[in-house]
């Protein structure tokens, strides 16, 4: 091929150019050759020539690579009604969207963790369908989709649900590299191309056709490759014990592991292929195990479900205690610990979504649950998402829909010079939405009776493991610790997780139970929180068992914090969520009593490490509710 005779769409960097990216070339080529790999996902630091490595696909490929652009709506994306020709026929016609166009090409997006999920949802729905359906203003519209889907991500950014990564059916990571003379090279070709891009991708024209051949000759024996009925077992074993849940991971690898065989020529899957489409397609759907290795060992009498604790010796050498001595301490008030100690964090628990779980006074107040649900704006902040007919004086006009709803009445109206005639019944408002911010507090009993069986080991684990749920969801979190006669703020509500654990860890542990007072704290910083970012959605998460012996009115202390509980429970500004530290038996209710008044969440601490957790508490939730 001449220089003279390149097109605009060739002076793309060049695909076998691009070097230390070869999981992700091996990922696109499987979709190139695959129709039924119709979703991949490629992640990577800002740099990392993802996008790059996208557009070089026209040089090896017949289809075409369409742009879809950061902040497209969804009229853009499925289509929407075409106003010219409304307006002259009277007649409601469709524009085509983005996806349509793309049909039979390939779709492209950068920055698909910053789009609006919802909308990302419904795209990758229309994908795997390979069909859109559109019903817009009285008019219902369908067409094919047969588009394959690639998403990039800066791994930096926000995160995506497992429910929307398990849409991809290739998700492949891009790694930073040290390696200098790697880095080199990549530099060197980078150069060489921006002197002479022309030049440079007619050097690699050869190489292109190649590459070209060999995806048109996989596309070929596609449709004659199998799958051994060992090989099917194999791929059902491994996604079981990776812990994917429902059958798309399945049939991804399967999928992948048939294309790849096609690429090297063979028709019939091999060990090999699967292995090599188990890492493609596999890695964003495994289920991780709580992660101990942050933690403390296993050693350190944290398991409190599943081991007994060694006895407690006194540092003052009064000898060691029996358990049953030490559970009447707790339940009589006098196993408190006088000194300040600091104890580890205890292995984490299973992540629990305690927020997506709302009190029983709140349910059936609205609807569905779960972090940063998104609300109707009051106002003109937050995306626009729809029109509706206004119930008022219109305030924020839905210019676009105005326009659509009075476009078939242009035939029928007296126009005179204007170019479109606007009747009050056209008029439609704009109905916006924003996402609620989430800010969890963590109250944390840290009194002396937390040392008993070393029960703050395990309350700082399962604290930490929230504190990780928190950062994946981008949560404002605070940490308020009350021991001896008040509760301290020890972090202000703040993003920084990393500053919170930090906190979490140093936390010194002893002294009596100002359980009335850390309540009103916790109270009082919620409060605050909603006045400065209202609309804000505040949780406080209590780890205590109940007791409490220092008052704020002089009085019975436990009186005082039911008392307590039983104001703040009526304000509802926050939810809270009380975690009963209690063990041993006799158990005592207190806790139970005190998330009564709250009208808050009940939960022990003695279950956090049973299995499917959040499963059955979202269960037992909604079956108290209904019943």
């Amino acid at each position: 091929m001449d220089q003279e005779h390149l097109n605009p769409e060739a002076l793309n960097f060049p695909f076998p150019a691009i070097i230390g990216v070869d999981e992700a070339k091996k990922a696109l080529l499987a979709a190139l050759v695959s129709d039924d790999i119709r979703t991949v996902l490629i992640q990577g630091g800002t740099g990392s020539a993802k996008t790059t490595l996208i557009r070089s696909l026209t040089g090896i490929s017949e289809r075409e690579v369409l742009n879809l652009p950061l902040g497209t709506n969804d009229d853009q994306i499925f289509g929407i009604i075409d106003l010219e020709e409304t307006l002259l026929t009277g007649e409601r016609r469709m524009m085509p969207g983005i996806l349509q166009k793309s049909d039979l090409n390939i779709l492209h997006a950068d920055d698909v963790n910053l789009m609006d999920h919802s909308l990302l949802d419904q795209l990758l729905e229309s994908v795997n369908r390979q069909k859109v359906l559109v019903e817009r203003e009285g008019l219902s519209y369908e067409y094919r989709c047969r588009t394959t889907f690639i998403g990039t991500m800066n791994i930096s950014e926000n995160s995506l649900s497992p429910h929307l990564l398990d849409r991809f059916d290739i998700c492949v990571r891009i790694p930073p590299t040290d390696d200098t003379d790697l880095r080199y090279q990549i530099v060197k070709r980078r150069v060489d191309y921006d002197n002479d891009p022309e030049g440079y991708v007619q050097s690699f024209v050869e190489e292109c056709s190649g590459i070209k051949k060999t995806v048109s000759n996989a596309r070929q024996r596609m449709p004659f490759v199998t799958i051994p009925d060992d090989i099917l077992t194999l791929i059902s074993e491994l996604c079981i014990k990776s812990g994917c849940e429902g059958l798309r991971g399945d049939l991804a690898v399967a999928k992948t592991s048939m294309a790849i065989a096609a690429l090297n020529g063979r028709d019939v899957v091999s060990l090999d292929d699967m292995k090599e489409a188990a890492h493609l397609c596999l890695r964003h759907r495994i289920t991780e195990s709580p992660d101990n290795n942050s933690s403390s060992s296993s050693n350190t009498g944290n398991d409190i479900s599943n081991s007994e604790p060694p006895p407690m010796s006194s540092d003052k050498g009064t000898g060691s205690r029996s358990d049953s001595q030490e559970v009447n301490n707790e339940n009589t008030g006098e196993g408190d610990v006088t000194e300040d100690t600091v104890f580890a964090v205890g292995a984490t628990f299973s992540v629990i979504d305690f927020v997506s779980l709302k009190p029983l006074g709140y349910m059936g107040s609205s609807k569905g649950g779960g972090k940063h649900e998104k609300i109707r704006s009051p106002d003109r902040t937050g995306r626009y998402i729809r029109s509706e007919m206004p119930k008022g004086e219109v305030n924020d006009l839905a210019f676009d829909a105005t326009i659509r709803v009075a476009a078939p009445y242009q035939k029928y109206r007296q126009r005179g010079d204007m170019a479109i005639v606007l009747e009050k019944s056209d008029l439609r408002q704009k109905v916006r939405e924003r996402k609620n911010g989430v800010s969890i507090m963590f109250l944390v009993d840290a009194s002396g009776s937390m040392g008993a069986r070393k029960r703050m080991v395990a309350v700082k684990g399962a604290v930490f493991s929230l504190l990780k749920e928190s950062y994946q969801n981008r949560d404002k979190v605070g940490l308020i610790s009350f021991r001896k006669d008040k509760a301290e703020i020890l972090l202000p509500f703040t993003k920084s997780v990393d500053f919170a654990y930090k906190k979490l860890k140093e936390m010194p542990t002893g002294g009596t139970t100002p359980l009335a007072a850390a309540i009103l704290k916790a109270h009082l910083e919620t409060k605050k929180e909603q006045r400065i970012n209202p609309g804000e959605k505040c949780y406080v998460v209590l780890t205590t068992d109940g007791r409490a012996n220092s008052s704020i009115t002089g009085g019975d202390a436990l009186a005082d914090a039911m008392n307590m509980a039983a104001t703040v429970g009526k304000d509802r500004s926050a939810i809270w969520i009380v975690v009963d530290t209690g063990i041993g038996y006799p158990h005592l209710d207190n806790a139970l009593h005190l998330s009564e008044r709250l009208n808050g969440i009940y939960l022990r601490l003695e279950d956090l490490k049973a299995d499917n957790l959040a499963h059955r508490i979202k269960s037992i939730v909604k079956n108290r509710v209904i019943g």
